[in-house]
């Protein structure tokens, strides 16, 4: 197994109508490799305790979601997993989430999902452009 440092976490809001993707920032994070050749991983995030009800709120559905984290560099382009929270663990100002999920292949459908959300949060021309290539 190989470990990384988690620069970045997003997940695709699926409870609303519409969906998006939500930037959680991170108070720490690591990510790790299981190399048991299925390309799955393991996130630990520490974030905020404000999000707790939207992390619970996946765990209670069972259901995997779309996530997009940045490992070891900022400037590194964001990969794509299928994950489902695993364990939520409530500390004194933040939490602890871990999610299990594999890694898929970047395809052009997850470039769409990112720029139909940043579409929506109302970016435009070269603003649109700038924030896009920092998604990817």
């Amino acid at each position: 197994m190989k470990t990384f440092k988690l620069v970045d976490l997003n997940v695709e809001r699926v409870d609303k109508e519409e969906q998006s993707i939500e930037q959680f920032p991170l108070i720490d994070g690591l990510i790790i490799n299981k190399e048991d050749g299925e390309n799955h991983w393991l996130i630990e995030a520490l974030v905020q305790k404000e999000h707790l009800s939207f992390f619970e709120q996946l765990q209670n559905s069972q259901s995997e979601a779309k996530v997009f984290v940045t490992i070891t560099k900022k400037s590194n382009r964001p990969a794509q997993l299928t994950a489902a929270v695993k364990n939520i663990v409530k500390l004194e100002e933040s939490i602890q989430v871990l999610l299990y999920g594999q890694m898929v292949t970047r395809k052009q459908q997850g470039t769409e999902t990112i720029l139909e959300s940043l579409v929506k949060e109302g970016y435009t021309g070269t603003k649109l452009i700038e924030a896009f290539k920092q998604k990817l």
